[in-house]
């Protein structure tokens, strides 16, 4: 009822669907970016962006699942730019560094901090059952097509996605909890 209002135009309608929703966007977006200010930046651009194409919005039965699917798609845009941009300023690094080379520390230090994160990935990955952790391997690891998946594992090809898709989502909790426990304990 408030999407139907939204969509004519009532932003009382707008403010109650963001207080109704306020709090699962911003649990939801944490998961997905640790900067919390940027989260909250990004939903308030989803619900401007809202009001603003109210008259194009398309009609739903599930309203928090399209804000959920909208923030994603917000937060997920801007990071790629991010990664873009870090990726271009690592390769320009990367080149003025090739005038010397690595010391042994470096080298120690880059080695634990890569053994590290694989600890922290092999004690989320206890957390999958084990179709999941079957379907990311030859996902990942085998770099197979889902169709393939889907024969392997004796399951349908919606449902060998929907294993990957949750297992990737229980990894992504447990190394956020993971971040956010050791950013608790340090800083």
């Amino acid at each position: 009822m408030l999407w139907k209002k939204l969509k004519a135009g009532d932003t009382k309608a707008l403010g109650d669907l963001y207080d109704l929703f306020i709090d699962i966007l911003f649990a939801y977006g944490i998961q997905l970016s640790s900067d919390k200010a940027y989260v909250m930046d990004c939903i308030h651009d989803l619900f401007l962006d809202l009001y603003k194409y109210r008259k194009k919005l398309a009609f739903t039965t599930n309203v928090k699942y399209y804000l959920l699917r909208s923030l994603k798609n917000k937060i997920l845009k801007a990071e790629k730019g991010k990664l873009i941009y870090l990726s271009e300023e690592a390769f320009h690094i990367k080149n003025d560094k090739q005038n010397y080379s690595e010391s042994f520390e470096n080298k120690m230090i880059e080695k634990e901090f890569l053994d590290e994160r694989l600890v922290k990935l092999s004690n989320a990955i206890t957390f999958l059952s084990k179709k999941q952790r079957q379907g990311l391997f030859l996902r990942f690891t085998e770099e197979r097509e889902y169709e393939n998946i889907a024969q392997i594992m004796n399951v349908s090809v919606e449902t060998s996605r929907t294993i990957i898709y949750r297992a990737i989502k229980v990894l992504r909790k447990h190394l956020t909890m993971l971040i956010i426990f050791y950013q608790n304990i340090f800083f």
